[in-house]
């Protein structure tokens, strides 16, 4: 009987998650794929993108350090017979998707099903809070962006990023868990982040080392070869390979005929080559993580999830505003890739954490209050984000950045 009842609460579980992956992909179907196809039709970085990927279908050669998205493309355009814009933005379209799914899958353990289904489809969207667009006209440039929609790599590393996160998190967590499977998981998901976008290991590398170091688990861990193999050798392999690449070949200066190109540093001259306010706009930026910070210190030190995601912040941020690259590509931003999946990671955790430990911190008045202000913030971000996808949608390419 008791068995029966079991397996019947599976099946249940099971049907009930079904339906949320059907509500998620309809959403996203719905919602974001008229974007994306007119991104991957008139979008700066999806024509780029896209030519680069029929070079590369044409000529048979990878031209790029990172080729995984013009490899979805080819490969999706020769599957189905569609054109790159169509392969486009199917691949885009299920990248997000990803995203949403897993999202839900972290959130759906500390809550409702439609819980996790609605601050799913929130992470999708959230933006910094855009306090001087009535001064500058300005949505993205001077913040440290969340949610993008102009760059297909950055969609594709982002449910990528998610799934290095969780499998370098579970390694730390307990030794027992750091089989061959999950070994295997952890390189192959390093490598496929790293060929979508190497701006996640860059960041996930120092971030790791330091989370190790700060929960003394660090000296364990090197003294076993899991580590190694699992996690820094993929991380140096793939690193290396296109740090040769692109800066010492010079393959892509040479391919676009422009000048080498070098890593510099140069504390805030992109952020400030394009707007001013930089301070204010940080922290419109992190309003919602920081006030999670600031209200549930101790709690938040307890947190592995949640100290490793903010760690790989401060990694993602000291490369956005303190790096950039000599040349032709001084102003492109690139170090901004990094910063902005950190602070991605510190937006999902910091809700897994609101949600994990509602009771508690709304035991009395002042942590209700507490806990509605970090909601609040939330839920402005949210709404930052859907005006910030509004203007993308409806207006000209890059008119509101």
């Amino acid at each position: 009987m008791i068995k029966t009842e079991t397996t019947s609460s599976i099946q249940l579980e099971r049907y009930v998650n079904l339906a949320a992956y059907i509500a998620l992909l309809l959403i996203v179907v719905v919602v974001f794929t008229p974007l994306i196809n007119k991104l991957s039709i008139i979008g700066g970085d999806y024509v780029v993108h896209l030519r680069w990927a029929s070079d590369m279908d044409n000529q048979g050669k990878l031209i790029l350090p990172h080729p995984l998205y013009h490899l979805l493309v080819i490969a999706t355009r020769h599957v189905f017979s569609i054109d790159y814009v169509e392969s486009s933005t199917v691949v885009v379209s299920l990248a997000i998707f990803l995203l949403a799914v897993l999202n839900y899958k972290v959130l759906v353990n500390n809550s409702s099903v439609s819980v996790a289904i609605l601050f799913s489809v929130c992470l999708l969207m959230v933006t910094p809070i855009q306090l001087f667009y009535f001064v500058d006209n300005h949505l993205y440039f001077g913040y440290m962006g969340v949610t993008v929609y102009h760059s297909p790599t950055m969609l594709l590393l982002k449910p990528l990023s998610l799934i290095v996160f969780c499998y370098a998190l579970k390694s730390a967590d307990s030794s027992s868990k750091n089989n061959l499977v999950n070994g295997i998981a952890l390189a192959l998901a390093l490598f496929f982040c790293g060929i979508s976008k190497p701006s996640f290991l860059l960041i996930v590398l120092p971030a790791f080392t330091v989370f190790l170091f700060v929960f003394r688990r660090l000296k364990p861990m090197l003294k076993r070869g899991y580590v190694y193999g699992a996690f820094f050798l993929p991380v140096f392999l793939v690193l290396g390979l296109q740090f040769a690449q692109t800066y010492f070949e010079q393959s892509l200066s040479q391919g676009t005929g422009n000048a080498d190109s070098r890593i510099v540093f140069l504390p805030f001259e992109t952020m400030s080559h394009y707007s001013g306010f930089l301070i204010y706009k940080f922290f419109l930026s992190i309003a919602f993580p920081l006030a999670v910070m600031l209200c549930y210190p101790k709690a938040l030190i307890k947190d592995r999830a949640l100290v490793f995601a903010l760690i790989c912040l401060l990694m993602g941020a000291i490369l956005t505003y303190l790096f950039a690259e000599s040349g032709y590509r001084m102003y492109d931003g690139n170090f901004w890739w990094s910063g902005q999946i950190g602070l991605y990671l510190a937006f999902l955790f910091s809700v897994v954490f609101l949600l994990k430990n509602r009771i508690a911190f709304t035991a009395g008045t002042a942590g209700k209050i507490k806990y509605a202000v970090c909601m609040a913030l939330f839920f402005v971000h949210t709404a930052c984000g859907i005006f910030y996808f509004k203007q993308e949608l409806l207006f000209s390419y890059a008119q509101f950045w």
